[in-house]
């Protein structure tokens, strides 16, 4: 029988993760589930989206290992044992990132106080199913266009979705399985990988408010593991001016340690370096979907200078038309006179 404090845990994700659920730290040790900075936000922006909407339609972009899944496994499993009728679905990109995500919510199950929960009547590698509740939680792999297909679902965790192998198939497929019932939410999160797939056009859309999702940016120097020491050290230029512009949502002279060794270590080309690092520790979501150093037409670095330059200029008007070639494609119009290029328009059908 749970005394009332447990009981009131049980009825809010931010009491009942630390309270009951275990998760593995990055030393390998299990601790108690307390929420880091990114997941505080991610989970209020989820609340909000929930209580004004009535359901959650929501894309993430975030950076290396910063507990996004970590969350998002928490919660849909806090609502599969505690609500009837709610069936979870993770999708991920490949089948040890299946693997690994199943495991966390077992942790989960398997380290609950005894009595918290109804014993699963069945617990495979892929699939914990609760029958008194009518409800359950299952994983599928990407490289399945079928995976989840069939099911009716009303809790989707799409993991990783920028690298996705069919993602299109999979957005006519198990995407179609969640209702637009109240109560029902779909979340898909991932680094970016370029642009142009369709992490990178849901995201786009997103932004311009064509489709119903929340977009939600985490910035990687909100993680407290990612520092160095500083002391002594002095900024260069370019840090300098990373400093100023995003102290004022956390960053720190000890993040930008952290940062100018991972660049080393990500390449011996410091360009090359900084240019991985942007994909996976963006500092906004421009500088994330920015295409990598190598085997590019025009580098990224060389546009982001470009699109900061402020030009006039009264010669004659260009305009420039990619047309669509398929129903999932889109029409772009851009004028330019001389130098500056101006209002891009983007058209479906």
């Amino acid at each position: 029988m749970l005394d009332k404090v447990n009981l009131e845990a049980l009825k809010d994700l931010k009491r009942f993760a630390p309270t009951f659920l275990t998760i593995r730290s990055k030393r390998g040790s299990p601790i108690n589930f307390n929420f880091n900075q990114a997941q505080h936000y991610i989970h209020e922006r989820l609340e909000n989206q929930l209580k004004k909407t009535g359901k959650v339609r929501a894309i993430i972009l975030k950076g290396r290992q910063q507990g996004c899944s970590t969350l998002i496994q928490a919660r849909f499993f806090h609502k599969v044992i505690t609500n009837k009728g709610k069936k979870a679905f993770i999708l991920t990109h490949e089948a040890e990132a299946t693997k690994n995500l199943f495991e966390m919510t077992k942790r989960y199950y398997e380290t609950l106080p005894e009595g918290l929960c109804p014993e699963a009547d069945r617990s495979s590698s892929k699939e914990l199913r609760f029958v008194q509740f009518d409800s359950g939680y299952s994983v599928g792999t990407a490289g399945n266009k079928g995976a989840g297909r069939s099911q009716t679902i009303q809790l989707f965790h799409g993991s990783e979705c920028g690298y996705w192998p069919n993602a299109e198939e999979h957005a006519k497929g198990v995407m179609q399985a969640i209702s637009n019932e109240p109560g029902t939410e779909i979340i898909l999160e991932s680094t970016a990988n370029g642009i142009g797939n369709y992490f990178y056009n849901m995201w786009q859309a997103s932004r311009q408010g064509k489709n119903d999702y929340e977009s939600i940016f985490i910035p990687w120097y909100w993680q407290t593991e990612y520092t160095s020491d500083a002391e002594n050290v002095q900024l260069t230029d370019e840090e300098d001016d990373l400093l100023y512009s995003y102290s004022h949502d956390g960053l720190t002279k000890e993040n930008l340690m952290w940062r100018r060794s991972k660049i080393g270590e990500l390449s011996n080309d410091a360009e090359i370096g900084k240019e991985l690092f942007c994909t996976e520790y963006p500092m906004s979501a421009d500088e994330a979907f920015r295409n990598p150093i190598e085997n590019v037409f025009i580098n990224s670095k060389h546009v982001m200078r470009a699109r900061q330059n402020d030009v006039e200029s009264n010669v004659g008007l260009l305009i420039g038309v990619d047309p669509a070639v398929s129903d999932n494609d889109q029409t772009a119009i851009i004028r330019r006179r001389g130098r500056k290029a101006y209002r891009c328009e983007t058209f479906n059908n």
